[in-house]
């Protein structure tokens, strides 16, 4: 229930530009004319044991010549210790564009009111709140810590913020998420709009059906949730399919309009003045670099390299870049100010690069929102050079080279053009290479009652590569040495190592860690029964059951864990089996594509040998729900039984893999380049 409070007044949103000075205080005053009466409170039945009765939660929107007026308002009763924490009353504002205003702050009690703000003002805190994340956003709190606040009592409070960004001028949009959950209580989004103001508006499906009305000049639309009960989430569905009572509205027409309009501001942050020491760095470039890749590889390092990433949003930096000269003299800026200062070295350099916006958290269905900027929440560059497109990223590290890029997870992208650029599907690319590779060796040919020797290797790319590097490379000698042991002892117990060491392959972005040690596999059986070894590494876990209850809906797709690659290889050299016995094995070969996910296993048994290869390989990030329903109920007869390597009886004649003359990899495989052998064959 105290989630209500955030979850009721997400709004995003911005209004005209007229200026308004900066405050960094709280006004006092009653609500604007504009605001209604709250709703009436709802009946409905709370859980026993609810911290909270909702009598209301009201959110009322405002756009006028001012700018954007949102007010927000709620009357709760406390019902249980666990509900005090909402005495913890604060108010969130950009002073630069816009204030805060608080109408009333009451405890009732027994019937009398006590008004709050009579005897004690809201407290603004001066700090930032997200200088732990590097981030300079230009907000501020006010908070009140409510005196004397019992289990009982009732608490009313209402505030109004005007909020209007001067980089988008008289462009207007937002959106609104009524609750989701199933609670007691009155719950209203009302939003007004002057009659003559082009606006778009849009509400799910879950809403109830309305149209705008029209008073005094004034579009008004109002949705009211008495005592709802929760949505339906559809478990394992993309976002798109779990987009709950939301209400958007935006000024613009499309798409293009979004990126005709932030266009300038890239524009003129990439452009460089006549003494820019920008322009000597990229004469660097073009002086140490032969090719058009080297130079964009250069320009990407020094923007991740020597500028790092602080998010600026005060005085209007939420939306507009920062100028490429005064990030470099400054040396930090966020992903706008960076993509600006990419931008300028790489059309220093004569190659072809525009800012694109995206959502880095993968953006599934911006197609189906309102076109808005704030469907986006980041801007990165892309480039062409040779006929390829790259996409480059100046807030991350350790991108050094274009062949080894990271695919993006972004599904849709909007570029920024002159002209307006439209809003792209961009097709997910799985890896073409493992990102994580485990190579295990075990020497027990020396027998059972003697310590095995074990070699083993890790190979990691890219992004976990490169954190895992940079944790490392920040120890001592001793302590990474350590750290590299724990991990190993973690994935072999049974071995203690003699001998670790790491390195990282910058060409690659590749991280290899290595062991050497002895141990005593756990060898199961004795001389008469013969002896049995489960094979590490060999073995699948069946897929997921993909099935969702009743009332969701059904032909919704499921999300994979996409875009994982994994494999796996293990060798183990045997002891003599002697005149009594045959070594033999179980780890049937495998090739199923199956729910997303290509499972890949090889094996061999040769010259006291075992070896086994296995990959998983997911190439999609969602599968239809056949898809899904086809691998659920192929998990009965999935192989997931543990690969073993055994002693078999001459006299028995037991049914067991025989020696094999063909090995899924040979001594000296290498794992460290495009490790074929942990490629199955291509799918159909």
């Amino acid at each position: 229930m105290l989630r209500l409070l955030t979850t009721f007044a997400v709004l995003l949103g911005t209004g005209s530009a007229l200026a308004v000075p900066e405050a960094p205080h709280v006004n006092y005053a009653p609500p604007g004319k504009w605001v209604l009466t709250p709703p009436r409170p709802a009946d409905g039945t709370l859980p026993p044991d609810a911290p909270i009765q909702v009598d209301f939660m009201d959110h009322q929107v405002r756009i006028s010549p001012a700018g954007q007026e949102t007010y927000f308002a709620y009357r709760m009763k406390l019902l249980t210790p666990e509900a005090l924490p909402a005495g913890n009353v604060s108010v969130v504002w950009a002073p630069s564009s816009g204030t805060a205003t608080v109408h009333h702050l009451r405890i009732v009690r027994d019937g009398q009111v006590t008004d709050l703000l009579k005897d004690q003002k809201f407290r603004v805190i001066q700090r930032e709140g997200g200088l732990e994340q590097s981030m300079l956003d230009g907000y501020l709190t006010a908070m009140l810590q409510v005196p004397g606040l019992r289990v009982g009592d009732t608490l009313e409070f209402a505030s109004t913020i005007l909020r209007r960004d001067p980089t988008l001028g008289d462009s207007v949009f937002g959106a609104v998420q009524l609750p989701v959950q199933g609670t007691a209580g009155a719950f209203r989004l009302r939003m007004s709009w002057p009659e003559d103001q082009a606006l778009s508006w849009r509400a799910t499906r879950d809403l109830p059906q309305t149209l705008p009305t029209k008073a005094d000049g004034q579009s008004v639309i109002t949705y009211e949730l008495r005592s709802p009960t929760s949505s339906i989430i559809n478990e394992g569905a993309p976002v798109r399919y779990n987009i709950r009572r939301v209400f958007e509205y935006s000024s613009f027409g499309n798409w293009e309009d979004v990126s005709r309009h932030f266009f300038p501001l890239y524009e003129s942050a990439a452009a460089l003045s006549g003494t820019s020491a920008l322009r000597a760095e990229a004469a660097k470039i073009v002086g140490s670099s032969k090719t058009a890749t080297e130079r964009a590889e250069a320009a990407l390092r020094l923007v991740q390299d020597h500028v790092r990433y602080v998010y600026v949003g005060l005085d209007g930096g939420n939306f507009r870049p920062a100028s490429a000269d005064e990030t470099w003299q400054r040396r930090f800026g966020d992903c706008k100010a960076k993509t600006a200062m990419l931008l300028a070295l790489l059309r220093e350099l004569k190659i072809e690069a525009e800012p694109v916006f995206v959502d880095i958290n993968g953006g599934d269905g911006s197609d189906l929102w309102l076109p808005r900027p704030d469907v986006f929440n980041h801007v990165v560059v892309r480039a062409k050079i040779d006929g390829e497109t790259y996409w480059l990223d100046g807030t991350r590290l350790g991108d050094r080279y274009l062949d080894t890029l990271p695919p993006p997870i972004f599904r849709w992208a909007l570029p920024v053009r002159s002209g307006g650029g439209a809003l792209e599907a961009v097709a997910p690319k799985a890896f073409a290479r493992p990102q994580a590779i485990t190579v295990l060796d075990i020497d027990a040919s020396k027998g059972f009652a003697s310590p095995a020797s074990v070699r083993a290797q890790h190979v990691m790319r890219q992004d976990e590569a490169f954190t895992t590097r940079a944790r490392l490379a920040a120890l001592s000698a001793e302590d990474a040495d350590r750290a590299v042991r724990s991990y190993w002892r973690q994935q072999v117990r049974w071995a203690e190592p003699s001998a670790v060491s790491w390195r990282y392959d910058e060409r690659h972005a590749m991280l290899v860690l290595t062991l050497e040690g002895e141990g005593r596999p756990e060898w199961e059986g004795d001389d008469t029964q013969g002896r049995t070894l489960d094979i590490p590494g060999a073995g699948f876990y069946a897929p997921e059951v993909r099935r969702r209850p009743r009332e969701q809906d059904q032909s919704a797709p499921w999300l994979t864990n996409f875009p994982r690659y994994q494999c796996y290889a293990t060798s183990i050299r045997l002891p003599t089996s002697g005149p009594k016995w045959r070594w033999a094995y179980y780890a049937d070969p495998m090739n199923l594509y199956l729910g997303g996910t290509r499972y890949w296993r090889a094996s061999g048994l040769a010259n006291n040998v075992v070896r086994t290869v296995m990959s998983s390989h997911i190439d999609v990030p969602e599968i239809s729900a056949a898809d899904a329903k086809a691998a659920t109920d192929a998990i009965p007869t999935f192989n997931n039984k543990v690969s073993r390597v055994y002693q078999d009886a001459v006299s028995r004649q037991r049914s067991a893999k025989p020696p094999s003359s063909t090995m899924p990899f040979e001594d000296g495989a290498e794992w460290t380049g495009d490790a074929p052998a942990c490629s199955a064959p291509k799918r159909n």
